[in-house]
């Protein structure tokens, strides 16, 4: 298997962990909770930089969310047989106003607004793995939306 495909599968890895529904903060949709933070700050992006633990625009409330990537950023390199000082960029973009993309009719009041989400990883001697998903999602509302029940850490 060449080089790159081992970061392509890593990005591959993040991306679609992080997409998941199951990825909460608090019970609450972390990209759904990241959409209002971008919003507070009238920012249309947000970047989470899994690999120095921080999140712009700045915010403590995502600790638990930039720890957990980080142990799988971990976990994904050491399975693909790279060693986790290889790794220069681990990277996690969040575009709340991409440009449109076609779509059949659909709900927004109930999917929300379009989103990209992109994770790019980089390693010493590698091509970087790059990875892009599209998705719909309306800011966080606690009003709206139900917890998750299940136990953290799951």
């Amino acid at each position: 298997m060449s080089k790159e495909a081992h970061l392509t599968n890593i990005a591959s890895g993040l991306c679609g962990s992080f997409a998941s529904r199951n990825n909460d903060l608090d019970g609450y949709w972390s990209i759904g909770k990241l959409r209002s933070l971008a919003e507070q700050y009238g920012r249309t992006t947000v970047m989470l930089d899994v690999l120095k633990s921080s999140i712009y625009p700045a915010s403590s409330a995502f600790a638990p969310v930039l720890a957990r990537y980080r142990h799988l950023v971990v976990k994904l390199a050491d399975l693909s047989g790279i060693r986790l000082e290889e790794v220069t960029v681990a990277r996690i973009t969040l575009d709340f106003a991409p440009p449109p993309w076609p779509r059949v009719s659909y709900y927004k009041p109930q999917w929300g607004d379009q989103f990209s989400l992109t994770v790019t990883i980089h390693a010493e001697g590698r091509a970087a793995g790059i990875v892009h998903h599209a998705g719909y999602c309306r800011p966080h509302d606690p009003a709206r939306e139900n917890r998750s029940t299940r136990p953290a850490g799951c």
